[in-house]
């Protein structure tokens, strides 16, 4: 929201809120009418919708960046208020952002055991913010026999292996956060029986 000098203090507390997750980095570059070229500063920063305390933004002419540390816990805020001024006529506006902080993304799945010939179908989850695409972790290979679909994460097919094996996968999102998730299940034999019971022995006791 973008606040003029002299405006009621109740709008003055609104602030264009902005969601965003540690290790994060926002940019931002205000637009002014063709015939003014104002002076633009922040006026203030900081932790909490008061802004105090706290350096994540910087200006470099009149766009904003704003690094969010990668240890800050989700649930917190950060508010930076810009002050763009003109001097002929005199004007001044204000533009207050405030930061949300959520959590970074989180991958998880399972993949219960199977018996030889046994079907796989695992999708897993992401959260966090934006979209998400899945890839094999690089350097790794899908157990022989299975396949994945990028947009999903969902990997299917019938591996042709045996005993423990590992699917490595990583999640990007759109905004480019990265993780990997790792998910070991067993191939077990066939539960046949090893003899024949025709090859017992039968004797009078």
């Amino acid at each position: 929201m973008f606040l003029m000098s002299g405006i009621d203090e109740a709008e003055a507390a609104t602030a264009t809120e902005i969601t965003i997750a540690p290790g994060m980095r926002y940019t931002y570059t205000p637009t002014f009418p063709a015939d003014l070229n104002p002076t633009v500063t922040i006026k203030s920063q900081g932790v909490g919708t008061n802004g105090t305390g706290g350096s994540w933004g910087t200006l470099s002419g009149k766009t904003l960046t704003v690094n969010v540390p990668a240890g800050t816990a989700a649930g917190s805020q950060y508010q930076v208020t810009l002050l763009a001024t003109t001097t002929n006529p005199t004007q001044s506006v204000e533009i207050p952002i405030l930061f949300n902080i959520v959590a970074n993304m989180s991958v998880s799945g399972s993949q219960a055991n199977i018996v030889t010939g046994g079907a796989i179908n695992m999708t897993p989850t992401a959260t966090g913010m934006g979209t998400f695409t899945w890839a094999v972790t690089s350097g790794k290979t899908l157990p022989a026999g299975l396949t994945l679909d990028t947009a999903t994460g969902k990997v299917s097919g019938t591996p042709t292996g045996m005993g423990v094996q590992t699917i490595y996968l990583t999640a990007t999102s759109s905004f480019g956060e990265t993780k990997d998730l790792v998910v070991t299940f067993t191939i077990f034999n066939k539960l046949v029986p090893t003899n024949d019971p025709s090859l017992g022995a039968i004797f009078y006791v």
